[in-house]
């Protein structure tokens, strides 16, 4: 009976602790945004109020060499900091544990639409917010939705 206890318990650690890593790792969570961020925007227009808060989904990545499309994760979550806008970006090449994209970003905020050097691409349209990656000609915009409790 004590080794069957031992086991359980051992097991139950393991499982919490790959539960609590996982957990960890994937996306956007309220404590990677607390406090001041270390970049800021450039702010061509203030944004549309509709880009604030966190934003999520699964954007159809094409794979040439492959003809196929991949699924990767992407988050965002835009922030005021006084009279100043910062953003916080996630990214994860999800097929094969590929590379994952996070932090806080200089990217450009031109009222309705915020872009990066890279080709990316945040917008609102008909009060909706997408993502694009300018390099995927055959990828369509992703309709984005808030992350649970940042709006």
């Amino acid at each position: 009976m004590r080794k069957f206890c031992a086991a359980f318990i051992l097991i139950a650690f393991l499982f919490i602790g790959f539960a609590s890593h996982a957990a960890e790792q994937e996306g956007i969570s309220p404590s990677d945004v607390a406090g001041e961020p270390s970049v800021f925007c450039k702010v061509l227009k203030a944004p549309d109020p509709a880009l604030l808060g966190g934003w999520q989904g699964v954007h159809n990545r094409f794979i040439s060499k492959k003809s196929e499309f991949e699924p990767d994760p992407v988050q965002f979550w835009l922030k005021k900091v006084d009279d100043k806008y910062a953003i916080y970006f996630y990214r994860s090449k999800a097929a094969g544990g590929g590379k994952v994209y996070r932090g806080w970003r200089e990217w450009t905020i031109n009222g309705d639409e915020i872009t990066s050097d890279t080709g990316v691409k945040l917008f609102t349209k008909n009060g909706d917010v997408f993502f694009s990656w300018e390099a995927g000609a055959k990828e369509e915009p992703t309709k984005l939705a808030p992350i649970p409790g940042s709006k």
